[in-house]
């Protein structure tokens, strides 16, 4: 999966909470040991779930997928498994309009999606309005959060949280 022009694209942005304060509480060899296992189970569950990495940064990992429910899906197996190493996640999902550069997705959409994973709370998965219109409702708890300014993106988005009250999807169950 290579990104075309202005090909519909769900990307995903995942960062540790409070990394720099865990770094430093951890200490060096012990903060690399567990970016490393995180990084580990992350490639992991991106390979499983269809993502297609675009980069990372420290902590922070930008994927994209061709469906939203893949995306969603994978946010919340990394969550889990992270949860497991002791470490709370804040992640965003947007759908939108993807084009390449230097084989990577690029574009305004992309920002939203970086946008709003930095807007979530810690252990949560925001997703903009269009991420919730593809995704089906069977089996996955969507919580309307209401109207946000995102840094840098221009008005208010509406955005939805997935799954805010547990951590694995609750079958048949959506509130919009």
């Amino acid at each position: 999966m290579h990104p075309r022009r202005d090909q519909l694209t769900a990307v995903l942005f995942v960062d540790i909470v409070d990394a720099t304060g865990l770094a430093v509480s951890l200490g060096d060899r012990a903060w690399a040991e567990l970016l490393e296992r995180y990084h580990e189970l992350v490639r992991g569950e991106l390979e499983h779930r269809r993502g297609q990495l675009m980069d990372t940064a420290g902590d922070g990992f930008f994927a994209i997928f061709d469906e939203t429910t893949d995306a969603i899906d994978c946010a919340l197996a990394i969550r889990s498994s992270a949860r497991g190493l002791g470490v709370e996640l804040r992640s965003g999902i947007h759908l939108g309009r993807c084009w390449n550069a230097d084989e990577k997705c690029a574009g305004a959409d992309v920002h939203v999606g970086a946008r709003l994973a930095g807007a979530a709370d810690p252990g949560e998965v925001l997703i903009s309005a269009e991420a919730a219109e593809h995704t089906p409702e069977a089996g996955i708890v969507i919580t309307d959060r209401g109207v946000r300014s995102l840094k840098g993106v221009p008005g208010v988005q509406r955005v939805f949280a997935i799954n805010a009250e547990s951590q694995e999807p609750a079958p048949l169950s959506v509130r919009r």
